[in-house]
């Protein structure tokens, strides 16, 4: 479907502070193909009105908005948590057989959050997939929708919201989604319905698991998932098949038990570390992220083509 592309206002630039970010890492790794260039990637912020970053690996950024706000560093901030001490996590990661290789490779990384809506369609369109699948739905899901953006001479496509997508559900269908289309359009209800009136940041991460668990279709894993991605608070893990087959094999614990294991190991840190092993095991299928256990290839493979911080080669399938 095609649009014409809404134009943006430049509202400014700056840099920020280093802090120990690699900001190259920490904008690229689990981004969208479209979202990428050579020398700059580009961040939706998860404010109204629709607001996009142009950040470089120095730490230099171009706002754009179609209503320039204050307050946009602020937001930017959040984003790329830059105010967030990953010092105890770290130490523990060091530590780990599993994720000390990747944090002394990565020290810099740091989780990219997103909007509570966008971190639930991501969640959505990991359910029964592999990496390979899922990312695919979710570029697909953008491309379909046809919402573009221009900023500075260049055309960006923007993802949907909540509204956009119940107004119009058959790009859903056409990015394959299959059943995960339906919960998409509970998920859309629910915030187009009073559910965005909810705040959900002053309730307990329990509290908000069961809040998102209530929409039909949304479980544990996605639930969780969504609330380390868009409120960086990572006390309950994600934990799929795939993580737990890992922790048993690892640390020699019954995969019953991998859940309670691995919160008392990171703690506070649960989600963040989850994450991070899909990332250092690039979200391989089980049997090859095993093979590559055994093997002691702990660290992200720069020779594959696709992987949570080689998003590019998305760009090369996702229209066949």
């Amino acid at each position: 479907m095609t649009r014409e592309p809404e134009k943006l206002e430049f509202c400014g630039d700056g840099r920020l502070p280093s802090m120990g970010i690699d900001y190259w890492i920490t904008a690229k790794t689990y981004n969208l193909c479209f979202w990428l260039s050579s020398e700059k990637s580009y961040l939706y912020l998860p404010i109204e009105p629709t607001t996009i970053v142009a950040l470089y690996p120095s730490g230099y950024y171009e706002a754009y908005s179609t209503t320039c706000i204050s307050g946009i560093e602020h937001y930017l901030y959040k984003v790329i948590g830059l105010s967030e001490d990953v010092s105890s996590f770290h130490e523990v990661a060091l530590k780990d057989p599993l994720l000390n290789e990747f944090v002394s490779m990565y020290p810099g990384w740091r989780l990219r959050s997103t909007s509570m809506w966008w971190a639930l369609v991501t969640g959505i369109c990991q359910q029964n997939a592999s990496f390979k699948q899922g990312w695919s739905m979710l570029h697909k899901i953008v491309l379909n929708y046809g919402y573009r953006v221009s900023i500075g001479g260049e055309v960006i496509p923007r993802p949907p919201q909540p509204r956009e997508v119940l107004e119009e559900p058959s790009p859903l269908l056409e990015s394959r989604v299959g059943y995960r289309a339906k919960t998409i359009l509970n998920v859309a209800k629910y915030f187009t319905s009073g559910g965005s009136e909810i705040d959900l940041s002053s309730m307990k991460p329990v509290e908000v698991e069961r809040e998102l668990r209530s929409i039909k279709g949304v479980g544990q894993y996605t639930a969780r998932l969504a609330i380390a991605l868009s409120q960086r608070r990572y006390e309950l893990p994600p934990i799929d098949r795939w993580l737990s087959k890992i922790i048993g094999f690892v640390y020699g614990v019954d995969e019953k038990y991998s859940e309670e294991y691995w919160v008392e190991k990171w703690g506070s840190w649960s989600a963040l570390a989850s994450i991070a092993v899909t990332i250092a095991l690039d979200a391989e299928p089980l049997r090859k992220a095993l093979e590559r256990i055994r093997c002691g290839k702990l660290t992200p493979d720069p020779g594959l083509k696709q992987s949570p911080l080689n998003m590019y080669g998305f760009c090369s399938v996702i229209n066949r």
